[in-house]
């Protein structure tokens, strides 16, 4: 099934940026520093590094099946039986990330701002709000990505604001390297997870007007190379404010250093910065959505519209149950493994399988 839809270069990469900032942002620079200390910007971008391989790889993959998604040219590479195995499993992962930011999401906003407010309620809200950007088609979806954008960066100009706090202290980023290039490296591992988002290029690769040709994996590079700066940009800011005792207790320290800033306009800056996270967590979760109806889709032969409610459902009953009686942290756990798997394992093994068996689709470019 050749998609239809084109997108532009511009389209693609605020795909791919709203797509992987995410809930993600709150916690990175406990993460970061926990993992590599003072020299968590330096494993942030280290890992980003590591994730453009990554998607030259997932372009080198994408190349030979041009205008088809992994829905499409896996059962090209696999067979039948194998290739729809894959692709119910990447409906369950993309299932899984949906419903893990959504609980993230709503236990964030429970704990800041409505303590009192059952954590059902704003599932159902993230339900509504998945419905009715995935409802439309990949067009409409970039049109509204690229307005969103806009409040990515205002949440940059937010954290500018932090400079000016007599509390920053730049001697908390020295000594830059300390423990070693090794130590740095290991730390890796865990600050790839943060760049999660990467492997839905393996479905947008084949919207693009020319897939084939390297301007759109340098598309793909620009975003998380933007990414990646936005990432630093905070761990670095989020190091210069708190001690190495301190920052390595407060889980959260993106809104405990927004909260100490006080406007004459505005007292609680955190909950603004809030609001702005929320509305960029939301386009995280449709873009995931989106794909993951579209495999539901192709599977069960039926129309989007009917695929994203039925996405929507099992996305609310899996975040129900997991509320219950999964830990937030084992489910993160769990999420960064299945990224592992599925945005790098598993795309390098079909990448090499079609290498090997000569397996590779024509050129069909449809415009709708």
């Amino acid at each position: 099934m050749k998609v239809k839809s084109r997108i532009s270069s511009a389209g693609l990469f605020f795909l791919v940026v709203q797509t992987m900032i995410g809930v993600g942002v709150l916690s990175l620079p406990h993460q970061a520093y926990k993992a590599a200390g003072q020299n968590g910007w330096i494993s942030i971008f280290i890992s980003g590094l590591f994730i453009q391989l990554v998607i030259l790889l997932i372009w080198f993959l994408c190349r030979r099946f041009p205008n088809l998604t992994l829905f499409d040219f896996s059962t090209l590479i696999l067979g039948k039986i194998l290739g729809n195995t894959i692709n119910f499993l990447y409906i369950v992962y993309l299932l899984t990330i949906v419903s893990y930011v959504l609980i993230i999401f709503s236990d964030t906003i429970i704990r800041w701002i409505a303590p009192e407010t059952p954590q059902w309620v704003f599932l159902i809200y993230g339900i509504v709000l998945l419905v009715y950007g995935c409802s439309g088609t990949i067009r409409s979806m970039v049109s509204l990505f690229s307005f969103l954008f806009i409040f990515i960066l205002s949440l940059l100009f937010i954290l500018l604001l932090v400079l000016q706090e007599p509390a920053i202290d730049i001697r908390y980023l020295f000594p830059i390297g300390f423990g070693g290039g090794w130590a740095i490296l290991k730390s890796t591992k865990d600050i790839v997870p943060s760049f999660i988002g990467f492997e839905t290029l393996l479905f947008y690769f084949a919207f693009m007007k020319q897939p084939k040709s390297f301007s759109a994996v340098k598309v793909a590079f620009s975003a998380v190379f933007f990414v990646m700066i936005f990432y630093m940009y905070i761990v670095i800011i989020s190091t210069m404010s708190f001690s190495p005792a301190e920052i390595k207790l407060v889980p959260e320290p993106v809104l405990y250093m927004i909260r100490g800033i006080s406007l004459h306009v505005i007292q609680r800056l955190d909950l603004v910065f809030l609001s702005i996270w929320g509305i960029i967590v939301a386009a995280t979760v449709i873009s995931y959505a989106f794909i993951g109806s579209m495999g539901i889709s192709k599977s069960l032969l039926v129309k989007h519209k009917i695929a994203v409610i039925l996405f929507a459902v099992f996305v609310f009953f899996v975040s129900i149950i997991s509320t219950y009686y999964v830990e937030i942290s084992t489910f993160g756990e769990w999420v960064r493994k299945l990224n592992m798997i599925f945005g790098i394992i598993i795309p390098i093994i079909l990448l090499l399988i079609a290498i090997i068996f000569k397996r590779e689709a024509e050129s069909c470019y449809e415009e709708k």
